[in-house]
């Protein structure tokens, strides 16, 4: 019963991702091209991409300008940049890579936010609110990157008001959907869309979406990361 209600919030979770890509359109960061596939969610997450923002259209709140963007790629070096969005907030920035400890990566805003990745899979943030402390994901990730539908075990670990970590275990389902072609930034490649609905006894049900590329890299993903911080999007403008 669970499973099933967490699956019917999928149009929704996907009408979100639009939303986000769309507002993403005008500053020239990605072009997704997505023919209606035999999905089996029924859903496609880059349909009507640009409708809502072209000229006169009603951008978001405080979204990042092209000029933004293209400063930090330059001021960067050659360092990973990463587009994030926390969608409840409204609130988008640019997470520049400042420590690498293979697999993981960890990246930061100009006012200290934290989030480490690792394969474009989110597992810790610091300064968000209601931070993810650690998770375990090896068995979400795997099934994941090599785009293969299956049942894993996903643990997320949060930090509550006071100062106590508590950890909340999920059941995900895994399936991977429609092949795609990506350009984000300084990314180019076909890429596969892969579905994860996720339920618990402890905690809420989410979806998270992902977009992986040939070598098992996500490069744009929806995931939840708790109550007080909800869904965040993600999108590699380099790597």
């Amino acid at each position: 019963m669970a499973r099933t209600r967490c699956r019917g919030q999928l149009g929704e979770v996907l009408e979100m991702i639009r939303r986000t890509l769309r507002r993403l359109a005008p500053l020239g960061l990605l072009a997704a091209l997505a023919a209606c596939g035999n999905s089996p969610y029924q859903a496609d997450p880059f349909s009507t991409l640009y409708e809502s923002l072209r000229p006169g259209g009603d951008g978001a709140p405080g979204a990042l300008t092209q000029e933004a963007i293209a400063q930090t790629l330059a001021g960067a070096g050659d360092r990973a940049v990463t587009f994030l969005e926390i969608d409840e907030r409204e609130s988008q920035s640019l997470l520049v890579n400042i420590e690498s400890n293979p697999p993981y990566r960890t990246y930061a805003t100009p006012t200290r936010q934290a989030v480490t990745i690792r394969d474009g899979m989110i597992v810790a943030t610091r300064g968000l609110g209601g931070d993810l402390m650690s998770v375990d994901e090896d068995e979400l990730l795997s099934l994941v990157r090599s785009r293969t539908k299956g049942e894993a075990v996903y643990i997320q670990r949060f930090l509550r008001s006071d100062d106590r970590t508590v950890p909340l275990t999920y059941r995900c389902s895994v399936e991977p959907d429609k092949s795609i072609d990506v350009s984000m930034g300084l990314i180019q490649t076909p890429a596969r869309e892969v579905v994860a609905a996720c339920t618990s006894d402890v905690g809420p049900p989410f979806v998270d979406y992902y977009v992986v590329d040939p070598s098992g890299q996500i490069v744009a993903s929806r995931q939840w990361l708790g109550r007080i911080t909800g869904y965040v999007s993600t999108h590699v403008l380099r790597r």
